[in-house]
């Protein structure tokens, strides 16, 4: 008994009419009862009303199973009663041994409220980190609109086209940003995002800045499954928004018909190739992703940098831009 009594958790066992025959120390500083007063009573002293029951259900059913000793409450939470009355969660575990013809089971029980209170402690600031990172994201977002929006009001008063033009394409190189901000302040998982829905919607408003109808030119967009974080997902956006603007802009002229393949592929979970390819009239001959003048291509080509990609060009018919990350270069070269 001696030894049972250093235990800090509580130690009871019972016959097999459910009476306490033993009550260790511990047991005495968790319930608030002395020895002398619950040896000899019914185990549904120590229990909350109305769990006594099902416990007493279970126990039985513990007895004519196989097991010798299993965890308690797998399905649900387990509660003790103080002999104050309060209530308190606990965690506990139950093993039986026959003794002379009798079922003898044996309790451990650890009173959790400490633990139970700092995990509703941690979880409330997890959530309120969440609505502040969700409203940051929110806020970002609006002001990148904000910025757009102001864009658009100053392009307005241009006459020159030409310096029109790079005014909407900076608009939206804003919105492509603003976008990922607004998938993160929709999503559950505020370290990424669905990126395949992301893509969807970023395309479907370049479609629709640039005037162009998917009934004229289709767009086949193959994705794997494709989470991503933020780190990712900004240069990526910018990136697509690029090629696909290209696409929208040069590969179709005259109202003739095509198609648009966006494809990003993973391997192992993470970025693989990304490719923008189109079947319109291909790159001029005099012009080529490393000497080109054009933002949006010097762009395309510092964002893979930095992204550790290399950029594989291919034109005549159409023009297919592949971005192959480092750990896919790593594979072929293998």
């Amino acid at each position: 008994m001696a030894i049972v009594d250093l235990a800090d958790d509580a130690i009871i066992s019972v016959s097999s009419d459910q009476r306490i025959i033993l009550y260790n120390q511990g047991a005495q500083r968790i319930f608030g009862y002395h020895a002398e007063e619950v040896i000899g009573q019914s185990l549904d002293m120590l229990l909350p009303t109305r769990f006594a029951h099902a416990h007493r259900h279970e126990v039985e059913a513990f007895a004519e199973g196989s097991s010798t000793a299993r965890r308690m409450g797998e399905r649900r939470e387990i509660f003790g009663r103080r002999k104050n009355g309060t209530e308190f969660p606990a965690e506990a575990s139950i093993s039986k041994a026959n003794v002379q013809g009798e079922w003898i089971f044996t309790v451990m029980l650890r009173d959790v409220t400490e633990r139970k209170a700092a995990e509703a402690k941690i979880q409330a600031s997890l959530r309120e980190k969440e609505v502040l990172l969700k409203e940051i994201h929110h806020r970002v977002k609006n002001n990148l609109q904000v910025v757009s929006s102001l864009l658009g009001l100053q392009s307005r008063v241009i006459a020159d086209p030409a310096t029109r033009r790079m005014f909407q394409e900076s608009q939206n190189r804003i919105h492509s940003m603003a976008l990922l901000h607004e998938r993160l302040y929709q999503s559950e998982n505020l370290s990424e995002i669905d990126y395949s829905q992301y893509v969807r919607e970023l395309t479907a408003h370049l479609f629709r800045t640039y005037g162009v109808s998917t009934s004229r030119v289709e767009l086949n967009i193959l994705f794997d499954e494709t989470p991503m974080n933020l780190d990712a997902a900004v240069p990526c956006g910018l990136v697509l928004n690029e090629l696909l603007s290209n696409c929208l802009k040069h590969a179709f002229p005259d109202g003739r018909q095509g198609e648009i393949r966006i494809e990003l592929r993973k391997n192992g979970g993470r970025i693989d190739r990304l490719v923008v390819a189109d079947n319109g009239v291909g790159l001029p001959e005099d012009i080529s992703l490393w000497n080109s003048k054009s933002l949006g291509l010097r762009l395309v080509k510092i964002l893979a940098n930095n992204m550790g990609a290399a950029v594989e060009v291919s034109t005549r018919p159409g023009t297919e831009v592949k971005l192959v990350f480092a750990a896919a270069r790593g594979a072929d070269n293998a």
